[in-house]
């Protein structure tokens, strides 16, 4: 089993659907990777965000996070998105979880 990294873009196979890599690297190590679906058509707003390579375009949906036994998945490896993309969605799940003290 290769190892997943943040940013990569794989393929499920049970599934037939793509899904982007969130988690780092060192999380990866242990079997599980946090990811979200990326869809080939969907409508952008501040949590659909496009991903964009040389060989795939889509969009991530990033109110569809979960986490996945890498282990018992049958995936491979698609591309890998540039780091300013994954800083952009990075910043975008980070703003899921963030605390306010009041509501809005």
């Amino acid at each position: 089993m290769d190892l997943v990294q943040q940013g990569d873009i794989l393929f499920l196979e049970k599934n037939s659907m793509y899904v982007l890599v969130l988690s780092r690297d060192f999380f990866n190590r242990s079997g599980i990777a946090v990811v979200c679906p990326v869809k080939k058509q969907a409508f952008e707003d501040a949590l659909h965000i496009p991903v964009k390579t040389p060989v795939f375009k889509g969009t991530a949906l990033l109110e569809h996070i979960k986490s996945i036994d890498l282990q018992a998945r049958f995936y491979r490896k698609i591309t890998e998105i540039p780091f300013t993309q994954i800083q952009d969605i990075s910043d975008a799940v980070q703003s899921i979880f963030e605390y306010y003290p009041f509501s809005l």
